[in-house]
Parts: structure tokens; sequence; C-alpha cells
């Protein structure tokens, strides 16, 4: 049985609004949701955000469902400058990186570990055959948020990602231990030189005050929500069109 899962609930809820017969279950801890859609069984996941979280919670749901392929769906963050808001991104290669807390310069950010997913091309047809933006790409995932167009420049010279998550790699880790495939399509919702998010961007480098200092001094935090909402309006009807076409 095919296993969505996504961090956030919006996310979610694109594709839970696509089906029938939704039910909201809760087994031995782990809570999840059933529904049909062309008379197919299909199980959602709310991993939560963050490589920790969303790796605990699907570890803990494949202990209780029998999930024959998952499929990773949600936002991210563009590295590469020609991505645009709204243009999906088919993960290719996952890459878990890390900080190096002995030298936290986003210069010296770790790549601990690659996953390569099941192969996808059949996302990429789906999407081609309505005429939605798509790419090959690899994501890179990290604990924090990056949103300062500086650092997100380093980052893709350094490990030549198109997007950034907090998730993707982390979910690839348990996929693979359970020998379940996996794949995951994203779609951009903030570009590569939008700026909006860094006022709450990591900067490995600051400690907390200086962070502290930063938010207050870039602007409007309420105003950057705002902003990030409604580039996710956007990113969230590209990708329902392509789950309508894909499911």
């Amino acid at each position: 049985m095919l296993l969505i899962a996504a961090a956030l609930q919006e996310e979610l809820n694109v594709a839970l609004s696509l089906c029938e017969d939704t039910r909201r279950i809760r087994r031995r801890g782990v809570e999840y949701w059933q529904a049909e859609r062309n008379s197919q069984a299909i199980h959602f996941l709310k991993t939560g955000v963050g490589p920790r979280r969303s790796a605990g919670r699907l570890a803990d749901a494949l202990e209780i469902l029998e999930a024959s392929q998952i499929l990773v769906l949600g936002y991210a963050g563009a590295l590469d400058p020609e991505l645009k808001l709204g243009m999906l991104v088919v993960v290719r290669k996952a890459l878990a990186c890390s900080i190096d807390k002995a030298n936290p310069a986003v210069e010296n950010m770790k790549l601990d570990k690659t996953f390569v997913l099941a192969p996808s091309d059949s996302l990429v047809r789906t999407s081609e055959s309505l005429h939605l933006p798509v790419r090959h790409g690899d994501t890179m995932t990290s604990s924090h948020v990056w949103g300062n167009p500086g650092h997100k420049k380093i980052l893709m010279e350094k490990f030549g990602a198109s997007i950034v998550d907090m998730e993707t790699a982390a979910l690839a880790g348990v996929s693979e231990n359970a020998n379940i495939p996996i794949r995951c399509v994203r779609v951009v919702s903030d570009e590569a030189g939008d700026r909006f998010l860094e006022p709450f961007s990591y900067d490995p480098s600051a400690g907390m005050p200086k962070r502290a200092g930063r938010l207050i001094q870039k602007g409007n935090p309420v105003k950057a929500f705002r902003k990030w909402k409604r580039n996710a309006s956007e990113a969230r009807d590209c990708l329902s069109r392509f789950l309508a076409g894909y499911l």
C-alpha cells in the first residue's frame, strides 16, 4: 500500500482533499489517516518538522502499517536560482547534512550521508503530461531554516543540491532500513534569492543573542509569515494539480 508522508498538516491535506472515505486512526500511539482514491486504499502520515522528529514518526508508523512504497511530498526552499516559485522538484538523491560543531561556519557544513531514492520517472512524466514545471534534482536535508541568499548560494555550490528541506534524508534513512522504496516530490515555496525567511534563518556562526537581535532588526515576523503563506498557496495549487493526476 502507498504511504504518503508530509511534514505539515497543510501539505498532507492537499492529498487528503483529493480522496474519499477518509478516516483518522490512532493505533498503538501512532496517528495516521486512511482514505481511497480511484478505489485504491492509501495511508497518510504527518511526520512533523525536522530530521529527528520525522524519522521517529515514520519508524513508528512502519511498525504497524504495511507500506509497499512511500511518497514524500511538501514544500521546499530553492538553492538553485533557476528554480522559481511553484516549480516541482522530483528528488533523485537526499543529502543528510549537519553543522560542524567545531567550526560552525556555513562553508563547513558536513555531508553525513547520501540516500538514492527510488526511480521517479513516473513522477516526472505525470508532471509533464499536466504541463507543470518540473525538474529532477537533489535535496539537502538540514535541521535548520536557510533563508539567507548568500548562505543558500554557498550550500548549492558545496553540495550541488537544487532544494533544501528538513525531512527527506531522515525519512529516506528509515525507509532504507525497512527496505521500502521511497520517492519524493516537493514544490518550491521560496526562491534562492528570497529574503523573507531570513529573520528565521539559522546562522551557525551566530549565538542566540545575535540571532534574536537580527530577528528584531530584519523586519516584521508576521509580515514574513504572511509572505510565506501567499507563496505556499501558489505551491499548494501546483502540488494539488500534480497529485490529482498522479493518484
